[in-house]
């Protein structure tokens, strides 16, 4: 994260009039996905209508700069999930827990053969690309390695819309669920103080700040999350992260990944979302499969594991 505000503002300056049309056109799609009540809508409506135009030959631009601040307000927001309760429902958990590990070590060994062999992609992108770890720690992760980040991301994007396309469809036959197209966690600027919002601010910086020279991946994601959830977890400040700047953070994060695909052929990306739908019905059948069987084992909600593996695919 650089503090050379003289050469961001220069940046801007020269390039206004395409980071407006980028974020117009994400923010199209953006508002689509919330009224269809879609999962992620802000990120992945953003980098939906994004890619669409930038296939379609309009030249887009967001800065990188930017869309690593946005990770800062993310990695706060997943911290925040975190709470005093972590323990307690860590170890009711724990048989589902197992489960979810032993099916990661199971599933992704294939499906990054796959990727290797049949789709061609280099082992590192094959790797954040099979990992079900969500679409934007393992599109920035996997661009921190060596990884391509527009096919990370174009995969992972596909197994969020398989699974949003299996899981909820299956629930709504069979359990009566209502998709709902949540944000964030519920937070907004009317219940967060001007205290606790010093508070969760200064964690956010000194949780990067601590990250960076240590070297952790995506120190602008993981820094902040992990400082925000030690406050969370231990008690020491119950701050929501407000959902509107989760949107906005989201949004942009979804818009600076369809820049990515400028000038890129319409097939290229069809193949890699071909492939991504592909490994993600083979990564939903396996979920479901290991949630069967740790119900008989434990005597869990099914419906309850399932939702828990499902999370594990594409969130």
């Amino acid at each position: 994260m650089s503090f050379d505000l003289q050469g961001k503002f220069l940046e801007i300056k020269e390039n206004w009039q395409q980071l407006l049309v980028t974020l117009g056109i994400g923010l199209v799609g953006s508002l689509v996905f919330v009224y269809l009540k879609l999962p992620l809508p802000w990120i992945i409506g953003a980098l939906f209508t994004t890619t669409c135009a930038a296939m379609m030959g309009v030249e887009l631009w967001v800065p990188n700069w930017l869309r690593l601040n946005a990770h800062l307000i993310l990695g706060a927001l997943f911290g925040t999930s975190v709470t005093p309760e972590f323990l307690t429902n860590f170890i009711k958990w724990i048989p589902s827990m197992i489960a979810v590990t032993a099916y990661v070590v199971v599933v992704m060994p294939p499906i990054i053969l796959y990727l290797i062999r049949v789709a061609k992609l280099d082992i590192v992108t094959a790797y954040f690309s099979a990992a079900p770890g969500g679409l934007v720690p393992m599109a920035a992760m996997g661009g921190s390695v060596g990884g391509d980040e527009k096919t990370i991301s174009l995969i992972q994007s596909a197994r969020i819309i398989m699974t949003v396309l299996i899981i909820p469809f299956s629930f709504a036959l069979w359990a009566g669920y209502e998709p709902t197209g949540a944000v964030g966690t519920g937070g907004t600027f009317n219940k967060l103080s001007i205290l606790d919002g010093a508070i969760l601010l200064a964690t956010v910086i000194i949780g990067y700040a601590i990250a960076r020279p240590l070297r952790i991946p995506t120190p602008y994601l993981m820094g902040p999350m992990i400082a925000v959830a030690i406050i969370s977890m231990t008690g020491v400040s119950s701050a929501q992260v407000p959902d509107s700047l989760a949107a906005i953070a989201q949004w942009v994060i979804g818009s600076n990944i369809g820049t990515m695909f400028n000038k890129v052929k319409p097939k290229v990306v069809a193949l890699t979302l071909i492939h991504g739908s592909i490994t993600s019905v083979f990564m939903v059948a396996f979920a479901t499969g290991a949630a069967i069987v740790t119900q008989q084992l434990t005597g869990q909600s099914l419906y309850g594991l399932v939702r828990h593996l499902s999370r594990t695919i594409a969130v």
